[in-house]
């Protein structure tokens, strides 16, 4: 049995009577992409942080590679993780050749070539002071820090937050790169459907507690349908709706519910609905699945 990169056990973080992360446990292993999600606050940066050895846990324990892992014991693991935030501080004084070269000179990087192909795929500002920077170029440059070591594991906190929606594509082609070559992920995200697009598992935070641990498809798999109906009499909908919604317009009486059962069952009953004026059946989104997950946990 392989040992995990990252092994996680009820890992809890206090402010004092707030806990901003409440007993979180999982694991990582070697080459897989795993995302992690939650609403601002839910407890992913603390984690994040926590893993990272720049905060000190309240209780519970972290292993990286196999190591038990403190603040003062986690810069013996940093040389084999690249780490990038969204909001990550950067020398502001230096510009990106000259970060590129501070970064080459901490990890021993000889072999520059892995910068250079990264630079190609990013086209960031090399010449300016980083502090004179757009939000977007900042996090070209602290990407491209993260990957240009060739790490075991890159841990990533919102990565792609400031990029332009080319440079977001950009970046998810740069994690399917990675996951080839077999670099192991960890990467907290806003945008749901760039962590579904890449990544193999997806762990829910919600309120500093981890939970769900699933594979990424089965939250792509939980979306469903949404069916808008109008019909000139009130209809009830059917047993395996959710998030039902009924309005009356001039039209007639307005039902829309989500369906996430087999297509058949939705067919058999739209066959037994009177007075139909107009329906419409479209993809619930990511996002919206994700909402619902959030719901059922709550509940």
């Amino acid at each position: 049995m392989t040992t995990p990169v990252m092994k996680v056990e009820k890992l809890t973080k206090q402010y004092g009577a707030y806990n901003a992360v409440n007993a979180v446990s999982f694991s990582v292993e070697k080459g897989e992409v795993v995302g992690f999600v939650g609403l601002n606050g839910a407890g992913k940066s603390t984690t994040i942080n926590t893993v990272l050895g720049f905060l000190r846990a309240t209780s519970g324990s972290i292993e990286l590679f196999g190591e038990h892992v403190l603040p003062e014991t986690a810069h013996k693991t940093h040389q084999k993780i690249g780490f990038a935030s969204g909001d990550m501080s950067l020398f502001l004084n230096l510009t990106g050749h000259q970060y590129f070269s501070f970064v080459a000179g901490q990890f021993g990087v000889k072999d520059l070539t892995r910068r250079d192909e990264l630079i190609a795929m990013f086209h960031p500002e090399l010449t300016k002071k980083i502090g004179e920077l757009s939000r977007g170029n900042k996090q070209k440059i602290a990407l491209i820090g993260a990957f240009m070591t060739n790490p075991e594991l890159v841990i990533l906190d919102e990565p792609s937050s400031g990029l332009d929606p080319l440079m977001q594509s950009t970046f998810i082609e740069l994690i399917r790169q990675e996951q080839v070559r077999g670099t192991t992920i960890f990467m907290s995200s806003h945008y749901l459907n760039e962590v579904v697009d890449v990544c193999t598992r997806i762990l829910l935070i919600k309120a500093g507690k981890l939970v769900k641990d699933m594979p990424a498809q089965d939250l792509l798999g939980s979306g469903g349908k949404v069916v808008r109906l109008v019909s000139s009499q009130k209809v009830d909908p059917l047993r395996r709706a959710s998030m039902i919604q009924r309005t009356k317009d001039d039209t007639g009486h307005v039902l829309t519910f989500v369906f996430s059962g087999k297509p058949a069952l939705l067919q058999q009953w739209l066959s037994s609905v009177t007075g139909l004026v107009d329906i419409s059946i479209t993809d619930h989104d990511v996002e919206a699945a994700f909402e619902d997950i959030y719901e059922q946990e709550a509940e």
